[in-house]
């Protein structure tokens, strides 16, 4: 019985170690994350704080220079922050800002995305006619920057309602 009442301990033990990493550092080389995920929390704020405010500039001021910006419903991809900064200054110019409505909003556990689901109210450019939307964004973050926007469109005619 004292045999194998060590083979538990040495089974528990060992158990203990392999938990380990995922316990103090989420699987990772020991650090907890914690520093990426208030970053990411910090970025997603301000990010969130410019559109608000229909601040294109600051929202650019955001992103790497090498972001990347999709929309896979459509299959639409800009890369690099001059597109980006003209992306956003369209969105800024068609988004009622006082209605749009930022229904909810997250970090991944690591910091390594943000997610912002938005019910988006404006109007067209060419035409000034009103339209509805829901859109979830998830953002790519690294080192105090977002370096990729994926869009999606809950609604099937997202496309039509912005451009015609």
């Amino acid at each position: 019985q004292k045999g194998s009442a060590m083979k538990n301990r040495i089974k528990g033990l060992l158990i203990a170690c392999a938990a380990l990493p995922l316990v103090v550092g989420c699987g990772s080389d020991g650090d907890s994350g914690s520093d990426a995920v208030d970053q990411a929390h910090e970025v997603q704020d301000a990010y969130i704080e410019a559109f608000r405010a229909g601040d294109a500039t600051a929202m650019t001021e955001l992103y790497d220079a090498d972001i990347r910006w999709s929309n896979p419903t459509h299959s639409d991809t800009n890369t690099g922050v001059a597109q980006a900064e003209s992306l956003a200054g369209w969105v800024v110019e068609v988004t009622n800002t006082e209605e749009t409505e930022i229904v909810d909003r997250f970090v991944s556990d690591d910091g390594t995305h943000g997610v912002v689901v938005i019910h988006w109210l404006g109007n067209r450019s060419d035409n000034g006619e009103p339209y509805d939307l829901y859109m979830t964004q998830v953002h790519g973050n690294d080192d105090g920057k977002i370096v990729s926007i994926d869009v999606s469109w809950a609604n099937r005619d997202a496309r039509e309602q912005l451009q015609g």
